[in-house]
């Protein structure tokens, strides 16, 4: 099952630029930052700072290790940089395709507009895609609470997205930037009016306790939810999904180590797999983890019991649930049909 997981070919729908950060990439950017305090310090240095390899008491907890390279983002050059190593890094996986998600509200600066940000980051997606062959979109993620990420800043990345959909922007999405109770149906009409724009529609809901979450992204019309533990909990909502087709974004590790379950035989991928929920497994932030999508589908074949075919369907339903239009998932159906008969000889 090894040698599958690493060639069997993948998709990566749930994808932060920023936790994709490998310790080497981070090393690369403080070079670039004389003044960083992580300059001068070796891979293996840099690996305690910012792998979180362990189980944390909660999301809160495992943020914090975004603090540590954060400032080596806030230019064209590291931008471009992250995003062309991620694509090289995906390459290695044997991804076929990675939808790319961040907030340009984050690296933004008085001399580096969001739209800069952007537009980095779409050079760097591109120039893998030209290297490497790992095709790529990116989410635009909407944070939340207010207090850590401004209703003004979220309306203008929604405004961007739009600006940009259909040149490089796929989707939009909601994640947690920090602790707060900010309900996701405060981002409804943004994410609608992505809707209008032609944008796939994804948020993060049920990762934590909150509730109304899945209810929320239900009624906004979600085409994924990203986590979705708390499903755990409500069977009734399990079928409300099934019977929409909604995909649930399966990210293992990521729940693990946030403490959003206590092992993987404990998550509820299995349960929701034999239910006939439609689930796609990524790796959220392989960077800050430490892992790799290899990781994710060899962890549920151990753990869970997941078969071969099983972990081929995963990466189906990836292919089918991509931000993309119906002749480049058909395209890329083909070539996975190759790639996977190869990866069973």
């Amino acid at each position: 099952m090894t040698r599958l997981a690493a060639e069997m070919p993948k998709v990566e729908t749930h994808l932060h630029l920023d936790g994709a950060l490998s310790p080497e990439t981070v090393l690369r950017l403080a070079r670039m930052a004389p003044g960083s305090p992580l300059n001068g310090l070796s891979v293996e240095e840099i690996r305690r700072k910012v792998v979180v390899d362990q189980p944390r008491a909660s999301l809160a907890a495992v943020l914090d290790a975004f603090h540590a390279f954060y400032p080596l983002l806030l230019s064209a050059k590291a931008v471009e940089m992250s995003a062309y190593e991620l694509t090289r890094d995906c390459a290695r996986q044997s991804v076929l395709h990675a939808e790319v998600r961040f907030a340009p509200a984050l690296q933004a600066a008085a001399d580096f507009p969001m739209s800069a940000v952007l537009d980095a980051a779409l050079r760097g997606l591109e120039r893998g895609r030209e290297d490497f062959g790992v095709g790529s979109g990116v989410i635009i993620c909407l944070l939340r609470p207010f207090t850590v990420m401004s209703r003004e800043a979220n309306e203008a990345m929604a405004a961007l997205a739009v600006q940009y959909a259909g040149r490089g922007v796929v989707g939009l999405d909601v994640a947690d930037a920090g602790p707060g109770d900010q309900m996701l149906s405060e981002y409804g009409d943004w994410l609608r009016r992505g809707r209008k724009a032609g944008l796939g529609l994804t948020a993060h809901a049920g990762e934590s306790p909150r509730g109304g979450e899945i209810e929320d992204a239900l009624e906004i019309g979600v085409d994924r939810i990203g986590h979705g533990i708390i499903l755990r909990e409500r069977p009734d909502l399990v079928k409300e999904l099934i019977r929409r087709g909604t995909v649930v974004e399966v990210n293992p590790t990521s729940n693990l180590r946030t403490g959003a379950v206590a092992s993987y035989r404990e998550h509820p991928v299995r349960a929701w797999k034999d239910a006939g929920l439609k689930v796609t497994l990524s790796t959220d932030d392989p960077g800050v983890f430490g892992i790799d999508l290899a990781h994710e589908y060899e962890a549920l074949a151990r753990e869970a019991g997941f078969t071969a075919e099983e972990l081929l369907e995963m990466a189906w339903n990836g292919i089918w649930s991509l931000f993309l239009p119906e002749a480049r998932r058909r395209e890329l159906a083909a070539r996975f049909e190759r790639d996977a008969a190869a990866a069973l000889d």
